[in-house]
C-alpha cells in the first residue's frame, strides 16, 4: 500500500515538473495551445472574423505581429509571464529571469465586431519578436 503512494507521488512531481518546464520554455510557441498546426487552424477559421487575411496567415505560420488581437497571441505563446499596467504590457521571461519579449497593447480605434469592444490589438513588440522561434524562412510563405 505504502509503494502505490509512493508511486502515486513521484507520477505527480514528474507532472508537476513537466508542466514548469513548459511554461518556462524559452521557446514561447511551445507554451501556448498553438504550437498544434490543427489549433491555429481552428482559430483563423472559427474564431477571427474580421481579421485581416494577412495575419491569420502569419498567425497559421505560429508567428505574432502587430494588429494581432491578445487572443490570438495568448493561444500562440500562452498567458505572460507578467502583466503590467492592468494588461497593456505582457513580458515573457526565461528561467534565468531575462526578458524574452516585451508586448505593447491598445485598444482599437473600433471595434472588429460588435461583442468585442474590451479587445486588445497588439500595437508594439519589444525584444523577440519571434519569441524565440527560429525567424521565417523562403520555404515558408511569410510576410515578413
Amino acid at each position: 500500500m505504502k509503494l502505490s503512494h509512493l508511486c502515486v507521488l513521484a507520477l505527480g512531481v514528474l507532472t508537476f515538473w513537466g508542466c514548469a518546464d513548459r511554461h518556462s520554455s524559452p521557446i514561447l510557441i511551445e507554451r501556448g495551445v498553438g504550437q498544434n498546426e490543427y489549433e491555429r487552424e481552428y482559430f483563423a477559421i472559427k474564431e477571427s472574423m474580421g481579421i485581416d487575411k494577412r495575419l491569420k496567415d502569419v498567425f497559421k505560420q505560429g508567428y505574432i505581429e502587430e494588429g494581432m488581437t491578445n487572443d490570438m497571441v495568448n493561444l500562440l505563446w500562452g498567458p505572460p509571464d507578467l502583466e503590467k499596467e492592468d494588461g497593456k504590457i505582457w513580458e515573457y521571461y526565461t528561467r534565468e529571469g531575462n526578458l524574452i519579449t516585451r508586448l505593447i497593447w491598445k485598444h482599437p480605434d473600433q471595434a472588429r465586431l460588435k461583442g468585442y469592444e474590451s479587445e486588445w490589438i497588439l500595437e508594439k513588440i519589444e525584444g523577440d519578436r519571434y519569441g524565440g522561434s527560429p525567424a521565417p524562412t523562403s520555404n515558408r510563405s511569410s510576410n515578413y
